[in-house]
């Protein structure tokens, strides 16, 4: 196999290769194809009105576009700084293996000196997708509903109608669960069509050693019962990524009432004399700098990174900062861009069975066009096996030996060094290897968002806040600790499994596996699952950035619906709760507007 020949310098020629080969196959998906049937871009003029302005075509401002156009004599303005979604994004394979090159905002933390100093570049790439469809057009596809306790414990923090009973339904109203099992709990007739791929030629063995282990074996994670491995859940059907672009942006290309700028760069809210939202400043892809009205709301739908420096912006969040940014206050907030959480990653591998089919395994990106590339088990798990909320997530795939994607998400995920990664592919060269990416789901640890400039086009500061709390380094060492003891299950023992230490120069005072260890491993290696939330949380009066109804506190005529209004994050990848977020919201802003009667 080709890995299995690699020096440190072919290494980084290979490297140069992939992001080569990725660069074409990306520029070549962006060439203008007239069957793909995304809307086309409106002609506004400055000082045009509409009742809805919508900021942000991502994966809620998708879904909000179709569902207040619902409204026949309502007319919405949807605003994206990205263009249609390169054509390659729609196929599972290949926007997996392409997703560093597609369109991205680029923000990176601060390099904080702390935390994840193994890492190249001392900072962690939030990747967020510059499309339509955001990042649900770019994201690794994983539908996790999370846990029914995150949904009361919002409502336990003074977030009115917002419990597990309320927002089920809403994750029934957004998904087509491609099962032949019906279920009262799931959805079958949404737009988000989510299948079960399941590999059990390739993961049965290794489900029988988490059994082994203690762990239960599910059926359906998304159900009431999450604790426990199963196959993973993906937005895909019919071979086709199910991101919101395609889902609920397609079906309403030809709406009278829908108008779509792309290209387009919001600058800042408009406030009129009382604090309300009446408009919003953008800059259209001919650099031109107009102003929308809108006579209805406002709805921020920028993501937990963009909507909260889209409000400082425009004069909502902390008065000093504020003043510090040369930015007029309309409103101090001091919670703007405060509160944000992340799932903190690391990646942990151990080896498998023998590598007798290696050639083929490795092989499998390029044989599974229509699905996620590699066999996937997604797990859930606590300290104590009989506890329903769980510590961690585990994300597990069975490679075979010398597989290309051991060393991609080395590389493209973790930014580790050439000598570290060449550890992770020689332990791998002659058997198949178990990676997973194991991820702390309820961190104590908060991080913020603070501007870095006035000016719009400028990335926010991003303080990541990894494991400022104590307790999450220690409690994540045992979490891991608890994943890699699968290794003693006998199963795994038959094959002679052993878990991969790699020994980093910063934690060379260790004793590789010792619990010191895993906390510095841990502590210099930690990178993102890409989910940012809370930074314009929901909460009651004097706290939230928002009210249980997602409006902005404080000023009127103006909304938020994205990650960044989730006051806790959930136990799990949160797209899916995100879509939810946004049907819900669709349906109290028609309320609202005496629109309907939920």
């Amino acid at each position: 196999m080709l890995l299995e020949i690699l020096s440190y310098f072919d290494l980084k020629v290979l490297l140069l290769v992939i992001r080569l080969v990725q660069f074409l196959i990306v520029a070549l998906g962006s060439i203008p194809l007239d069957f793909r049937d995304y809307p086309d871009q409106a002609t506004v003029t400055d000082g045009q009105s509409f009742d809805f302005v919508v900021v942000g075509g991502g994966t809620a401002g998708c879904v909000l576009a179709n569902r207040l156009t619902e409204v026949a004599n309502w007319t919405v303005l949807l605003m994206e700084a990205g263009d249609d979604p390169p054509v390659f994004t729609e196929n599972p394979m290949l926007s997996v293996l392409v997703l560093p090159s597609l369109p991205d905002w680029n923000h990176h933390s601060v390099d904080d000196g702390y935390s994840s100093q193994a890492r190249q570049s001392k900072s962690v790439h939030h990747i967020s997708g510059t499309m339509l469809g955001g990042s649900s057009s770019i994201n690794y596809m994983y539908y996790v509903r999370g846990n029914k306790a995150d949904y009361d414990g919002w409502e336990e923090l003074g977030n009115t109608g917002w419990n597990w009973e309320n927002v089920q339904r809403y994750f029934k109203k957004t998904e087509r669960y491609m099962d032949s099992v019906k279920d009262t709990s799931r959805g079958f007739h949404g737009l988000i069509g989510v299948t079960k791929q399941e590999w059990r030629q390739r993961t049965n063995f290794y489900l029988e050693a988490l059994k082994e282990n203690g762990h239960e074996i599910l059926d359906d994670y998304n159900r009431d019962q999450q604790s426990g491995y199963s196959a993973a859940q993906f937005s895909i059907a019919d071979g086709t990524r199910q991101g919101t672009a395609v889902a609920y942006l397609k079906p309403i290309r030809d709406r009278p009432n829908f108008f779509l700028l792309k290209n387009s760069l919001a600058r800042k809210v408009i406030f009129d004399h009382d604090k309300r939202a009446v408009g919003v400043e953008v800059t259209l892809p001919n650099k031109e700098i107009i102003r929308v009205n809108a006579k209805k709301e406002v709805i921020l739908s920028a993501g937990a990174v963009n909507s909260p420096q889209l409000l400082m912006l425009s004069g909502v969040g902390p008065k000093d900062h504020l003043e510090e940014m040369g930015i007029e206050v309309v409103h101090d907030s001091e919670n703007v861009g405060e509160n944000l959480q992340d799932h903190m990653m690391v990646q942990v591998m151990l080896t498998g069975v023998n590598g007798l089919s290696s050639v083929i395994q490795s092989a499998d990106p390029f044989f599974n066009w229509h699905r996620f590339p590699v066999p996937t088990l997604i797990g859930f798990a606590s300290l104590n096996k009989s506890k329903s909320y769980p510590d961690y997530q585990s994300t597990v795939c069975p490679l075979g030996a010398s597989h290309l994607m051991v060393m991609m998400a080395c590389r493209q995920i973790f930014d580790l060094d050439d000598e570290a990664c060449m550890k992770f592919i020689s332990a791998g060269k002659a058997k198949e290897t178990l990676n997973a990416l194991v991820s702390l789901l309820h961190p104590a640890s908060r991080g913020s968002i603070k501007l870095r400039s006035k000016e719009p086009e400028a990335s926010p500061l991003i303080n990541n806040g990894y494991f400022s709390n104590g307790n999450d380094l220690e409690d994540f060492a045992k979490y891991v600790e608890d994943f890699v003891s699968v290794a003693n299950t006998s199963s795994l023992r038959s094959f002679g499994s052993e878990v991969v230490y790699i020994d980093l120069q910063q934690c060379k005072n260790f004793e590789l596996g010792s619990h010191e260890y895993w906390k510095c491993y841990m502590l210099n290696t930690v990178g993102s699952h890409y989910h940012l939330v809370g930074t314009c949380a929901m909460g009651p009066e004097g706290e939230g950035v928002v009210d249980e109804r997602l409006q902005v506190r404080g000023v009127g005529g103006l909304r938020v619906v994205d990650a960044s209004v989730m006051p806790t994050i959930t136990s799990g990848n949160t797209n899916a709760p995100v879509l939810m977020i946004a049907e819900k919201a669709a349906d109290l802003i028609k309320v609202d507007h005496g629109a309907c009667n939920v």
